[in-house]
């Protein structure tokens, strides 16, 4: 009898040493607000608009069209350091009439291509010296007449490096006015689509399969998933307060970004988000990255 007792003891005192068997409390997580990265209008002008926001694993690359106060509209990239969000570079691409740069995506270089629409370039006529003994009783002063501002009715397609050079443009007559809205990269092909188009064009720029159709563009969710090793990015809108998150009892469904433990299921980080949310996007080795829209511009946020 006093055998038995004694092995009790012994198994007892293993089970509670055996950390396997210990039970974890998880940890009582607060919602906060997301980290700013950078913030800014970033585009210049009342007409500056940001249209993507790409991740490389050195720079994050922000894609839109800027206004400036002299002269035509223009695509921009701008290059900002995952690391404290300055600024690492800034292109504006030149042109010579009014262009928009709509959507963007990398290449397995690593290269930025950009798809967007541009005016052709209207003709000015030279004008013609008047005579010197030309009659002008009135006495009116007669203004030259400006050029005829063209539509954008050219799918352009722009390559930058992943330093901010121009490396090649390339426009195709569409001979209407369309907006592209997706861009995408697959074995040297790129495929550039709209609500009423599609156009493929090789990275050489010989644009092929034109089809002008409409075509449903697919719904931006609001909920989604990111694998991080063993973690998820969850994103979605919650509707009520969260168990094991204290701070968070939303009037209305909310924007919310978690981040859970792939095998315990536990919320280690919790982001409320304030902002409409414009785009999300992962890299293995950079982290989550939030563009939303703000007072003050636009911000930039980055998760780890």
């Amino acid at each position: 009898m006093k055998f038995k007792v004694v092995v009790s003891a012994i198994a007892l005192s293993l089970i509670v040493a055996n950390p396997v068997q210990a039970v974890v409390k998880p940890k009582v997580i607060k919602m906060v607000a997301l980290p700013t990265l950078a913030e800014s209008t970033f585009f210049q002008g009342s007409g500056g608009q940001w249209f993507s926001t790409l991740i490389a694993p050195h720079s994050i690359y922000l894609v839109g069209t800027s206004e400036p106060a002299n002269g035509p509209t223009q695509g921009e990239v701008i290059a900002l350091d995952p690391a404290t969000g300055s600024q690492q570079w800034d292109l504006a691409i030149p042109t010579v009439s009014d262009a928009i740069a709509t959507a963007a995506t990398l290449d397995s270089l690593g290269n930025i291509w950009i798809a967007g629409s541009t005016a052709p370039v209207v003709a000015t006529p030279t004008p013609t010296p008047a005579p010197t003994n030309a009659l002008n009783p009135s006495g009116i002063k007669i203004d030259p007449i400006p050029p005829t501002r063209a539509g954008l009715t050219q799918i352009t397609l722009w390559e930058v490096s992943s330093t901010g050079s121009l490396m090649n443009t390339f426009t195709y007559d569409a001979g209407a006015v369309f907006e592209p809205l997706s861009l995408l990269y697959a074995k040297g092909s790129l495929t550039i689509g709209g609500k009423d188009f599609q156009v493929s064009s090789t990275i050489a720029g010989k644009f092929t399969k034109f089809i002008k159709a409409s075509f449903v563009q697919p719904r931006v969710s609001t909920a989604k998933n990111f694998k991080d090793g063993l973690y998820i990015w969850k994103s979605y809108l919650s509707k009520s307060a969260i168990p094991g998150i204290t701070g968070w009892k939303p009037k209305s469904p909310s924007p919310v970004i978690l981040k859970v433990g792939v095998r315990t299921g536990h919320i280690y980080l919790a982001y409320k988000v304030l902002n409409p949310i414009l785009k999300i996007d992962f890299l293995p080795g950079v982290g989550l990255v939030v563009t939303t829209e703000s007072a003050n511009g636009y911000t930039i946020s980055l998760l780890k």
